[in-house]
């Protein structure tokens, strides 16, 4: 397992919104402190329904079978999309040997970043796919 130091962390999820569709983009929920281009993403993976099967705030996970469904794009403040369509089942971390997906630090445009279904079956409206976001802030 590698040695990642947190600096900061938080749960973000993109929401299931309306019907479950294969392309459509469903954007990361909006979280006001991180949302104003003020972060410095370091990290990033995915959590299972095995892990958290709700969030806090009480959304439904997609289920494990699901994960292999869907595909994240990250775009950093200057709209540039540097991970793009990135299977999710890669970024959990029971499937890297316990490893976090690290990136070159960026600053993101959280709302911008989407994730896509590749297939929609057996996803329904209303679940949430959840990150846990390892950054920091910028000054």
């Amino acid at each position: 397992m590698n040695s990642l130091i947190i600096k900061q962390s938080q749960l973000v999820t993109a929401k299931i919104n309306g019907t479950p569709a294969t392309g459509k983009r469903y954007p990361f929920t909006e979280i006001p402190n991180l949302s104003r281009n003020n972060i410095m993403l370091y990290a990033i993976e995915a959590v299972t329904a095995g892990q958290l099967s709700s969030t806090p705030l009480g959304d439904t996970n997609i289920a494990d079978a699901d994960q292999p469904k869907v595909v994240v794009t990250l775009k950093d403040n200057n709209n540039n999309e540097f991970v793009y369509q990135f299977p999710l089942y890669s970024m959990i971390r029971a499937n890297n040997a316990g490893l976090v997906t690290l990136l070159e630090p960026r600053i993101i445009n959280l709302t911008d970043c989407y994730v896509q279904l590749v297939d929609a079956t057996g996803i329904s409206s209303d679940e949430v796919v959840v990150f846990n976001f390892y950054y920091d802030f910028i000054n």
